[in-house]
């Protein structure tokens, strides 16, 4: 090759690292402050929620904006922090606590800066409901005979995903049957065990395209028994029907029938 050929094309590719180190220097930019403006777009909301009667903090309250289904629980002390995006009429959110009247709370244009108190009232009826029912779910765990893992409200609404992906992180070793798309097995020492899913006590026949249905902001519980041979899916709208029917829980020996 020429010397003059050869300089032509160190030139060249001196000028390609070049442009191709401003372009990626121009993306980072790009992305840093789009991820940057995403986080200036959105507002924080707090606040608490209270008895209105006993004026003692609720735990598990789902606090979410109106006609959303990502909410946020409240802890031990009732509190709550949502992020939104700013309004300058003000913010619409809904809270909600089984046992208690939901509540729609209006926020002014101001709220980002200041902490509120929302106060839910109790039904005495159906809080005495809710707790025969939970240690309903309870005792029915104790009498199984091997290991039950119980997924509550906190750990669905701050889950990622569907029902579908909150059953593949409990059951590590779920995936599809061999030669079904929509059942799900574990396998286990080589042997392929299906999984018998259960939605509000009745069989998911529907299979993953019903689980993939369910957001966790709909769910009140998910139950694992045996590693997984087993998995029970309990929506809100159950366990409040429960209330309101004074409805037993099946025997697990019967199955989800």
């Amino acid at each position: 090759m020429r010397p003059s050929m050869a300089a032509d094309i160190g030139r060249a590719r001196g000028r390609a690292n070049v442009a191709l180190g401003l372009l990626v220097t121009t993306l980072v930019f790009l992305l840093s402050t789009g991820s940057a403006a995403a986080q200036v777009g959105t507002v924080q909301l707090s606040g608490r929620v209270l008895d209105a009667t006993s004026r003692t903090p609720i735990l598990g309250a789902i606090v979410m904006p109106l006609g959303s289904t990502a909410g946020y629980v409240t802890d031990s002390l009732g509190r709550f922090e949502l992020r939104v995006p700013p309004h300058p009429e003000g913010y619409e959110l809904i809270v909600e606590q089984l046992g208690y009247a939901s509540l729609d709370v209006r926020l002014p244009a101001e709220a980002p800066e200041n902490f509120y108190t929302v106060n839910l009232s109790p039904n005495p009826i159906a809080l005495e409901g809710l707790e025969v029912l939970v240690d309903r779910f309870e005792r029915r765990r104790r009498f199984f005979q091997g290991p039950v893992r119980v997924v509550d409200q906190r750990r669905l609404l701050r889950s990622a995903g569907t029902t579908f992906d909150i059953v593949r992180r409990e059951v590590p070793f779920a995936r599809l049957c061999s030669g079904s798309l929509q059942e799900l097995c574990a396998y286990r020492r080589g042997q392929q065990i299906r999984i018998e899913l259960c939605i509000d006590e009745a069989p998911a026949y529907g299979g993953l395209d019903q689980l993939e249905q369910y957001d966790p902001a709909e769910l009140y519980m998910v139950e694992v028994f045996d590693q997984g041979r087993e998995v029970r899916v309990y929506t809100r709208w159950f366990v409040d029907r429960a209330l309101r029917e004074t409805r037993r829980l099946q025997p697990l020996s019967w199955g989800c029938r």
